[in-house]
């Protein structure tokens, strides 16, 4: 039997590997880093609670709709955000600060859903839960017993895309020079709509499942943030695999600390769980700045290689 803490554990690594994967997904081909994806996931947070509370659908009839309807989101967000600031010729870091703003306006609609929720229903709410509405396999939540598969089924479907479909390796092109890319004849426009589409559907799917394994505070989203950031850097902010590795770490690491603080400092330790990704980040960057999968590098890429043959071709040309 596992215990309810070993449960949330590894519920709780494979919402952050779902996560980290849309982030590090957006950061490949729009080189920043997007604070508004935890709070993307919110608005799929609070549409299954819609859907399963107010509509009485079953949570995960629920899940395609936040899936959906998170990705579509996405790309409105790249429509109209993303794309005309950057037709300004404006840097990262513009775009940093606008979608660190877009997180706390998208927190703030979420507040203002609860306090209608609360008018609505004439009792007080803080956030979302749908645990009771979880089914239950030999006394094992069926989040658990959804979430492992998926996340296999997520990181092989992966794979196939980025190393055999045309519109994955156009992507892992884009991210790798998008004026090479361009050069060479692909839609990077399509590209960047495929990669927010992805990234908000991974955001709506774990959205979706957060409400079914634990309460949903409020402030939730700036506690993932933090965590999903970690794993992101940590595997390596330029590769989809770096972030299921460190997806992983920083999920079980931030446990596994918690639990060591608590053994030598006693239950008051658990207060500053939050903390424990951001010395997970320090202490790894210290060691390999470009994170965990940078100790492999990329020099042996296709791509690579054809943009070394391209860049040989045009200097012998010039």
């Amino acid at each position: 039997m596992l215990t309810p803490a070993t449960i949330s554990a590894l519920v709780q690594t494979g919402v952050v590997i779902i996560l980290c994967v849309g982030f590090t997904f957006t950061y490949m081909v729009e080189k920043f880093p997007n604070f508004s994806h935890t709070a993307l996931a919110t608005f799929g947070t609070v549409l299954s609670y819609t859907l399963v509370r107010i509509l009485s659908f079953n949570p995960y009839v629920a899940l395609p709709f936040s899936v959906l309807f998170c990705g579509l989101l996405s790309v409105g967000l790249y429509l109209l955000i993303v794309r005309p600031i950057k037709a300004t010729g404006a840097r990262e870091i513009t775009m940093t600060f606008a979608f660190f703003a877009l997180a706390q306006v998208m927190s703030s609609v979420v507040n203002v859903y609860s306090y209608w929720y609360m008018l609505r229903q004439g009792h007080p709410t803080q956030g979302f839960s749908l645990v009771s509405w979880d089914f239950k396999y030999q006394d094992y939540p069926g989040v658990l017993i959804v979430i492992l598969p998926l996340c296999i089924i997520l990181v092989a479907s992966l794979w196939v895309f980025l190393t055999r479909v045309k519109q994955g390796i156009a992507f892992r092109a884009v991210a790798e020079d998008e004026a090479l890319a361009s050069g060479l004849g692909i839609n990077t426009h399509r590209v960047h709509l495929l990669t927010w589409l992805l990234t908000g559907a991974l955001a709506g799917l774990a959205g979706g499942l957060i409400p079914l394994w634990r309460y949903t505070g409020l402030g939730y989203n700036d506690e993932f943030l933090v965590l999903v950031m970690a794993g992101s850097v940590v595997g390596g902010i330029n590769s989809v695999t770096g972030a299921v590795v460190g997806g992983l770490l920083a999920a079980t690491s931030q446990k596994a600390l918690g639990a060591l603080a608590i053994a030598i400092y006693g239950v008051e330790a658990s207060a500053y769980e939050a903390l424990y990704p951001t010395i997970l980040i320090a202490a790894i960057l210290m060691l390999q700045p470009e994170g965990i999968m940078g100790l492999f590098g990329h020099s042996n890429s296709t791509f690579s290689r054809l943009k070394r043959k391209y860049e040989r071709t045009r200097d012998s040309a010039s």
